[in-house]
């Protein structure tokens, strides 16, 4: 099983942690937001390095590394109903830049983790794309999801 731990906190927090830790394969990613947070990303089949944090099984998918590219985070929240929609929606889409995974601790949070060149190709794939967690459903407020785009950086890999 692969597992994709996830930590949040400043960037220079963040870069401590990432140097303390001492793991090849953490990765540190910059919010496009000032609302947002540095997120460091460790995909392993091991017990996450993080003190706190959070833990997803990857469904499917592959992470990109990939420099100057945007990295969309969307969180789900699905009820019974709406996690056969979404599950069967996904299974019929282009997803070849998408990992999906569901939260170890929650089975009803999922995640959505999608590599783009542009920030822009995102928007426009969030707004065409049939699955659930288009722009419709995240301007929502009875609708439970956050996305968040972040960039990679010289500094990341």
């Amino acid at each position: 099983m692969k597992i994709l731990n996830m930590t949040f906190g400043s960037t220079a927090v963040i870069s401590q942690l990432r140097n303390k830790t001492q793991t090849p394969d953490l990765i540190q990613l910059h919010p496009v937001s000032k609302d947002e947070n540095d997120i460091l990303l460790n995909l392993s089949n091991k017990k996450s390095p993080f003190h706190g944090g959070i833990s997803f099984e990857i469904l499917s998918g592959t992470f990109l590394k990939k420099i100057n590219y945007y990295y969309s985070f969307s969180y789900l929240t699905l009820n019974t109903e709406e996690q056969k929609i979404f599950l069967t929606l996904f299974k019929q889409s282009n997803h070849s830049n998408i990992i999906l995974a569901r939260s170890l601790n929650h089975d009803f949070n999922y995640l959505l983790l999608s590599a783009w060149a542009k920030q822009d190709d995102f928007l426009i794939w969030s707004n065409t794309s049939p699955l659930l967690f288009n722009q419709r459903y995240l301007n929502n407020p009875n609708y439970r999801a956050h996305t968040a785009i972040y960039e990679s950086k010289n500094d990341s890999f």
